[in-house]
């Protein structure tokens, strides 16, 4: 009987100590460096309302109407549009632990782009600015721009590795978790002046023009800002790995991610080239500036180290 449990005991312990060496793992960091081209749809909304209604474009404000669409607070959107952020430098450092085939760690994944300038073309839901593509400025005709668009990246990534050699090895993962951004938003409408038509455009007789008319000639509604915020997101990622040493590996990976939505509001630095006010003369002209679709591809290639 105690040969048996003896040699019970033994197959055991030979057993566990097979079995720990099985899934031992190890601890690694890796970096990581290479290029990503993002891709985001931006827009503003805010309220506005028709230059006609601008109390700051009469001598006497009480002059400016009052009814109508100058009463209408809905707010709707000035510009809309996506936007190729270009290529841009990408690093990524992280710490994980791989066992048998799979691997999970923490990354910081960072990444910068220069922006993309597009044509700010009207809305169509908002009255305010439809019919006035004859008003603005044919030498700097309306725009918005993204500019210095930053993304911080903290995920947690899982991966599964198709077998190990001294070849080339496949891998695949999964990763989510948070991104940091920040960018510079600019938006810019700049009207013709008196000498180029602007009150022909905006439906005046240029014998007889309104005050708001000559007032708002050469005007322009600037919006320089930033928009910041965190949003949560996931990520794809496949990739090829091959064995260096004992402990080191070299890798190239693509990935792919998206993260949600974030919005911030901003005040307008100056509209129909007046203080950033509404037209009533008072409230501050804000409008609110959101990111969509935020993600796209990135290529690293870097080198992995356990110890």
């Amino acid at each position: 009987m105690n040969a048996t449990i003896s040699g019970m005991l033994r197959a055991g312990f030979a057993l566990a100590l097979s079995t720990q060496v099985t899934v031992a793992g190890e601890t690694y960091v890796s970096l990581g460096l290479g290029a990503a081209s993002d891709g985001i749809n931006a827009s503003t909304t805010g309220v506005n309302h028709p230059t006609r209604c601008d109390s700051l474009l009469y001598a006497n404000p009480a002059n400016a109407p009052t009814g109508g669409a100058c009463m209408d607070n809905t707010p709707r959107r000035f510009f809309g549009d996506s936007f190729d952020l270009g290529a841009a430098f990408s690093g990524a450092v992280s710490l994980g632990y791989a066992w048998e085939r799979f691997r999970v760690e923490a990354e910081f994944f960072s990444r910068s782009h220069n922006g993309e300038t597009r044509p700010g073309i009207a809305d169509a839901g908002n009255p305010a600015l439809q019919g006035k593509a004859s008003e603005w400025s044919s030498d700097s005709p309306p725009y918005h721009r993204v500019a210095d668009f930053r993304a911080r990246q903290l995920l947690v990534n899982l991966y599964y590795t198709f077998g190990e050699g001294s070849g080339v090895t496949p891998y695949v993962g999964l990763g989510a978790g948070f991104a940091q951004v920040k960018s510079g938003y600019v938006g810019s409408y700049l009207r013709r002046t008196v000498a180029g038509g602007y009150i022909t455009a905006a439906g005046g007789d240029p014998a007889q023009p309104e005050e708001w008319q000559l007032a708002a000639a050469g005007s322009q509604s600037l919006l320089d800002t930033e928009v910041s915020g965190e949003a949560f997101g996931y990520q794809v990622v496949a990739g090829l790995e091959r064995k260096l040493a004992d402990r080191t590996y070299a890798f190239l990976s693509l990935r792919w991610a998206d993260f949600n939505d974030i919005s911030s509001s901003g005040t307008w630095s100056t509209i129909r080239s007046h203080a950033p006010v509404q037209a009533d003369g008072v409230t501050p002209f804000t409008s609110v500036q959101a990111f969509e679709d935020i993600g796209g591809l990135a290529a690293t290639v870097g080198v992995r180290y356990a110890f």
